[in-house]
């Protein structure tokens, strides 16, 4: 009878946790500014700064290159530490995989060109 009672409890929180959502929406994580390099594209989008924002649980973003260009990112996915983001450059869709850690997101962009690596660095406000 233990053996059965045991089986049940492992039973029913294996499905509570393939049940769940992941991460339940928290974005927390990739909020803010990052400031991103990319490798192997055009000299004006080497360079920008991707804000993420959040309003009632839903992510939006915007990539803001140094040459003043500004894009809207048009689907955000963060799960964990995944990103995948798409943005429309120049006619183009790109897609934009990447890993989040604390201070860093590492990745690709597919581009019409093939696939390029870049790197964000989170930009921490100074404290006042």
């Amino acid at each position: 009878m233990m053996k059965k009672v045991f089986f049940l409890i492992i039973l029913f929180g294996f499905i509570y946790h393939i049940a769940k959502p992941a991460c339940a929406g928290d974005n927390s994580a990739i909020l803010g500014q990052w400031k991103c390099a990319v490798i192997d594209v055009p000299y004006e989008y080497s360079n920008s700064t991707i804000t993420f924002t959040e309003k009632e649980g839903i992510l939006n973003g915007t990539v803001k290159f140094d040459d003043g260009q500004e894009v809207k990112l048009n689907t955000i996915k963060y799960t964990n530490t995944q990103l995948v983001l798409t943005l429309y450059i120049a006619g183009n869709e790109i897609t934009v995989e990447g890993k989040v850690t604390v201070t860093k997101i590492t990745g690709t962009a597919d581009t019409p060109d093939g696939k390029v690596a870049f790197t964000a660095i989170k930009v921490v406000e100074k404290k006042k």
